[in-house]
């Protein structure tokens, strides 16, 4: 119900912590192509958000190269990891010091790099 208020309303943050919690719900749950669409959906979402909050960004980006690492979507993961770093890296500039994000982007290269050998 929150995430169709949020989209019939603007109200994009609501929108985007509807879709993620229920993207997660969704894969742990096994149901991957659906919990995929909602964590893009999230992603898409994230920039529209109504306040100032650059955290929408990055927690669907660090869901989002999560769900896809799962379930093996390396075509579609490569496109995010350099905004995931990029994004993870404005956040801990805008802190002073890394921010756990940055950590989690780190990892994310990473692993990339090793599934592409």
């Amino acid at each position: 119900r929150a995430r169709d208020r949020g989209a019939a309303h603007g109200f994009f943050s609501a929108e985007c912590r509807a879709c993620s919690g229920l993207g997660a719900i969704a894969m742990k749950e096994g149901r991957h192509e659906e919990g995929l669409e909602l964590l893009r959906n999230t992603l898409a979402a994230a920039p529209l958000n109504e306040s100032d909050d650059s955290t929408f960004e990055l927690n669907a980006l660090q869901r989002l190269t999560r769900a896809l690492f799962e379930t093996h979507g390396i075509d579609e993961v490569e496109g995010l990891v350099p905004r995931y770093r990029e994004a993870a890296q404005a956040e801990s500039r805008r802190g002073g010091r890394p921010c756990y994000d940055e950590l989690n982007s780190i990892y994310a290269t990473v692993r990339l790099h090793e599934a592409r050998g």
